[in-house]
């Protein structure tokens, strides 16, 4: 099977691909167990060998070459994993574009100018870091849509680097809610709280995770996922908990989860 047509097996069936590697090394495995004579044997053998280290006779023994196999079949799957991402990605962005005719233009410009391959190449390495979220995918896509529109990528470069820096620090599931805050809900005054300059101090999290699960749009999510994020939100200086007074015939204390100026700063990008 070629690179090409492995890395479309991998999107369609990723499991057929590496099950299949997986089975045929387990199989080579059984077929070399040591049995309880041989174990012994190996052991007094190791002890006995002088000026030798564990792992050089490891390496020379009947499990040498699996050992070999093993890491080979992991950096094959890692580096068709990280083909298989930018080829979801690009197919991403194509889905994106009104003209995929001009939108592969567009990437072609994107690539093949200094500041706009750096970029690119931040961006899959973010990719590469983390699982092949459909999340991180399409928000990645988006943003990448953005930059391919730019006329002149220098002008944006450091700013650019800053946002995904952001996004290098977050989680997919972070970035989900941060650009849902449209739907961001109130959330229940907590207990006890005190309030700083209309921050409320205090690990509050679970609160606000409690209150935004009740929000049809981050239902996929369980409780303890939601409350990850949020946490990742707030250390990433994204978001913050405040209190305000809600204006009306009778106002009164509210609290909710608020992006900061950061926060909306990646907010516009994504």
């Amino acid at each position: 099977m070629n690179k090409n047509d492995e890395i479309k097996m991998m999107i369609e069936h990723p499991e057929y691909i590496i099950h299949a590697e997986k089975i045929g090394i387990e199989k080579r495995i059984k077929q070399k167990k040591l049995d309880a004579g041989e174990v012994k044997t190996a052991m007094i053998d190791t002890a006995k060998s002088q000026g030798k280290g564990l792992v050089s006779d490891i390496l020379n023994g009947k499990w040498g070459d699996l050992i070999f196999d093993v890491v080979e079949t992991g950096d094959h799957f890692k580096t068709r994993l990280d083909d298989m991402k930018k080829v979801m990605l690009l197919a991403e962005y194509l889905q994106k574009v009104d003209n995929q005719e001009q939108g592969l233009l567009k990437l072609t410009d994107l690539i093949t100018d200094p500041y706009g391959l750096s970029i690119y190449s931040k961006i899959v390495s973010i990719l590469s870091d983390s699982p092949a979220d459909d999340d991180l995918l399409s928000l990645m896509s988006e943003y990448l849509k953005k930059l391919t529109e730019e006329d002149d990528l220098s002008k944006i470069f450091s700013q650019t680097k800053s946002i995904l820096s952001l996004i290098d620090k977050s989680s997919p599931q972070a970035l989900v809610l941060l650009k849902n805050t449209a739907v961001w809900p109130l959330v229940p005054n907590p207990s006890v709280g005190i309030t700083v300059s209309g921050k409320v101090q205090g690990d509050n999290t679970k609160l606000v995770a409690s209150a935004f699960s009740k929000v049809p749009k981050f239902k996929k999510f369980s409780l303890t996922s939601l409350q990850m994020a949020i946490v990742d939100l707030e250390t990433n200086g994204l978001a913050e908990f405040v209190s305000g007074t809600l204006q009306g015939d009778n106002p009164k204390t509210v609290c909710a989860e608020r992006p900061t100026d950061t926060g909306k700063m990646l907010l516009e990008s994504i």
